[in-house]
C-alpha cells in the first residue's frame, strides 16, 4: 500500500505563480528578488492557512537559485517552530548558527514560525541579530497575531499582510484538484466547502480530503458534504423565513424543533439565519449582490426570495437576530431565547403594517388639519371685512352717492362715485360705533371697497336656549378633536356660565395658561356659534379663578419659581445675585 499524501502537502504551491489569493504579496516579493531589494529581516502576518510558510519556501528557493525540489534537503534553509522553542537558549543556539557563513548557495534562510511565542527574553536576546544580520543572511518571521509581536521587532522588520482566500478562489482550486485526481464534484458542494473553510486553503483541502474519503463512489455531492461536515442545508433557512413572512410562528417552531432533533446546535442555527437574512438584504440592490458568496443556483432563491422581504423586515430581523447572538451565552433558558426571537420575528410584518397605516393616517390628519386651518382664516378674513362694512354704515353720504343701484333686482352693480362730494359730506365714525363693531356677526354680504357709503342693513338675531347652545358647544369639540387641539379641548371641557339676557358665555379657567388658549381660540369660537345659532351677539369671556390652597396646580416657569420664592426667601436672593429670568 502506497503512502498516502494529504492534497495540502501534494499541491503545496512551488512557486510564485501558484499560491493562491495573494497577488499582492507575491508580486510584491518576485520584484524584490528580481531587483535585488530584498530586505534581510521579513514579517509575514495573516490568518492560518493562507500560504506565509509557503511564500517563506519560495522567498528561500528563488534567492539561492535552487529548484523546486531541493529546498526539502537544503543545508541552507533552517525552519524554527517558536511554539515550542522559545526559550532564549533556543534563540542563542540560532544566532551562533548565523556567524558562520554558507557552505552552499548564496543566503542563509532562517524562518521562525510562530514567533509570537517567542518569550520576552527571547525577543530582546534576538533583537541585536535581527537589527544588523550578516549580509548573507535573511529571517523570515511568520505569525497569525502580529499585536503580540513586541514593536521593536516589528520597527527591524519588513511586514507583509496575507489575506483570507476568497471563496470564489478556493472553489476554483478545489475544482482543478478534483478534475486532476479524477473526482467527480459538485460545485454547490465544493463551494460549501469553501465557506467551512473561513478563507484558509489548507482547512479547505483538508475538508476536501475528508469528503472523498467520507464517499464510496469517488464522489462529492451536495448532501454527502453536509452530512459529513454537519452543516444545515439551506432550504431550512429559506423555509424559516417563509413562516416569518406569512407569521406562522406555529410552523416556524415546529421546524426549528426538527433542527434540533437533528443534532444542530441552537446558537449556529441562530448565526446561519442571520447571515441568510444578510444575503437576502445584500440581493436587494443589483451593485451589492457580488457580496452574495453562494453557488450559482442557489443565487436564483435567495433572488426570488428577496424580491418578496421588504428591507424594513430585513433590517428588523437582523437587529432580533443579533441580540440573541449576544445573549445565547449568557441565557439559562437557550432554547427558549431562541424560540421568543422567532416569535418578535413572526410578528415583524404586522408591526409594518401598523406602522405604514399610522403614516397615512397621519398624512390625512395633516390634510385635514390643512383645511381646518384655511377655514379658520376664511372666516377671519369675512369678519374683518363685515367690521370695515358696518363702519361704512355708520358714515353718513348724500342720497346721490349710494353705491347700490337700486334698480338692480339681483347683484348691486357698484359705481364710481363722486369723490369732491364725498369729502364735504362723510362723517368719521366716533370711537363708540367702534367698539360696536368689534362683536359684530361675520356676512356674505359684498364687501364695499375704497369708500365708506351709507347702508341699512337689518340685524335679525334669533333666540337659543341653553340645550341649543350646549348641542353646538359639543359640536365644536368635536371639531377640535378631529383636528388633533389637546390643549384647546381641555379649555372647552371646563364648566362655564350662559346668562341669557346679555348672551354672555363665561368660562371658568384654573390657570394663566389656559386664558391665554382661550384668547386665542375665541375668535374660531365666536364665529362657530354665530353662525350655528343665528345670533351675532353672542360674547365670551374667562373667569380666572385660583384654586383652595394646597392645591394649586404650578404650569409656567414663572408660576413654579414664585411657589419657591415662597418657601425659601434664599431662592430669590439667589435669582437677583446671578441675574436669571425667571421665566426661562
Amino acid at each position: 500500500m502506497e503512502n498516502f499524501v494529504v492534497s495540502a502537502r501534494k499541491y503545496r504551491p512551488k512557486d510564485f505563480d501558484e499560491v493562491i489569493g495573494q497577488e499582492h504579496i507575491t508580486t510584491t516579493l518576485k520584484n524584490a528578488i528580481e531587483n535585488n531589494q530584498l530586505a534581510q529581516a521579513l514579517l509575514f502576518c495573516g490568518p492560518r492557512g493562507v500560504g506565509k510558510t509557503t511564500c517563506a519556501r519560495i522567498v528561500a528557493r528563488m534567492i539561492n537559485n535552487y529548484d523546486s525540489g531541493e529546498i526539502d534537503v537544503s543545508l541552507n534553509i533552517f525552519e524554527l517552530d517558536a511554539a515550542s522553542n522559545n526559550s532564549v537558549d533556543h534563540i542563542r543556539n540560532l544566532t551562533d548558527q548565523v556567524r558562520y557563513p554558507p557552505q552552499f548557495g548564496n543566503y542563509k534562510v532562517y524562518i521562525i514560525d510562530e514567533v509570537h511565542m517567542l518569550s520576552n527574553t527571547a525577543f530582546n536576546a534576538f533583537l541585536k541579530t535581527l537589527e544588523e544580520p550578516p549580509p548573507y543572511a535573511i529571517f523570515i518571521l511568520a505569525t497569525t497575531e502580529k499585536h503580540k509581536v513586541i514593536p521593536t521587532i516589528l520597527s527591524r522588520c519588513q511586514i507583509y499582510d496575507f489575506n483570507r482566500i476568497s471563496i470564489s478562489d478556493i472553489t476554483m482550486h478545489l475544482k482543478e484538484i478534483a478534475e486532476k485526481e479524477g473526482i467527480k464534484a459538485e460545485e454547490e458542494a465544493l463551494h460549501l466547502i469553501a465557506r467551512k473553510a473561513d478563507g484558509a486553503l489548507r482547512d479547505a483541502l483538508s475538508l476536501f480530503d475528508l469528503i472523498v474519503t467520507f464517499s464510496a463512489d469517488n464522489s462529492i455531492t451536495y448532501q454527502a458534504t453536509i452530512d459529513n461536515l454537519h452543516i444545515l442545508d439551506y432550504d431550512y433557512y429559506f423555509k424559516m423565513t417563509e413562516y416569518l413572512q406569512s407569521e406562522d410562528v406555529v410552523a416556524g417552531l415546529l421546524l426549528y424543533d426538527e433542527i434540533l432533533k437533528k443534532g444542530f446546535d441552537s446558537h449556529n442555527f441562530i448565526i446561519g439565519l442571520s447571515q441568510h437574512f444578510r444575503d437576502l438584504m445584500v440581493c436587494k440592490d443589483e451593485k451589492s449582490v457580488k457580496l452574495l458568496e453562494v453557488a450559482e443556483n442557489v443565487k436564483t432563491k435567495y433572488n426570488d426570495q428577496a424580491k418578496e422581504a421588504t428591507m424594513s423586515f430585513l433590517m428588523s430581523v437582523i437587529n432580533i437576530s443579533s441580540q440573541c447572538d449576544i445573549q445565547y451565552k449568557a441565557s439559562k433558558n437557550q432554547r427558549l431565547l431562541v424560540e421568543l426571537s422567532l416569535m418578535k420575528m413572526a410578528h415583524i410584518p404586522s408591526a409594518i403594517k401598523l406602522a405604514n397605516y399610522a403614516n397615512t393616517d397621519n398624512s390625512s390628519y395633516d390634510k385635514k388639519k390643512t383645511k381646518t386651518d384655511s377655514l379658520a382664516r376664511k372666516n377671519t378674513d369675512q369678519e374683518e371685512q363685515y367690521k370695515l362694512k358696518v363702519i361704512a354704515d355708520k358714515t353718513e353720504v348724500s342720497e346721490p352717492q349710494k353705491i347700490y343701484n337700486k334698480t338692480s333686482a339681483t347683484t348691486p352693480d357698484l359705481q364710481e362715485p363722486d369723490l369732491r362730494k364725498l369729502q364735504k359730506t362723510t362723517k368719521i365714525p366716533s370711537l363708540s360705533s367702534l367698539n360696536e363693531v368689534k362683536e359684530v356677526k361675520s356676512t356674505d354680504d359684498p364687501l364695499v371697497v375704497g369708500v365708506n357709503t351709507q347702508v341699512n342693513v337689518e340685524t335679525k338675531d334669533n333666540s337659543f336656549s341653553l340645550t341649543d347652545l350646549e348641542n353646538v358647544w359639543h359640536d365644536f369639540i368635536k371639531v377640535k378633536k378631529e383636528a388633533g387641539k389637546a390643549q384647546e379641548l381641555n379649555v372647552l371641557k371646563q364648566p362655564f356660565h350662559f346668562n341669557i339676557e346679555n348672551t354672555t358665555i363665561t368660562i371658568t379657567l384654573t390657570n394663566s395658561i389656559q386664558l391665554d388658549i382661550l384668547d386665542e381660540l375665541k375668535s374660531d369660537l365666536l364665529l362657530f356659534l354665530r353662525e350655528k345659532l343665528n345670533n351675532s351677539i353672542i360674547k365670551i369671556e374667562g373667569d380666572l379663578q385660583k384654586e383652595k390652597s394646597g392645591n394649586n396646580k404650578l404650569y409656567t416657569n414663572k408660576e413654579k419659581f414664585e411657589h419657591l420664592a415662597e418657601k425659601n426667601p434664599m431662592v430669590k436672593n439667589l435669582q437677583e445675585k446671578l441675574g436669571l429670568d425667571p421665566d426661562f
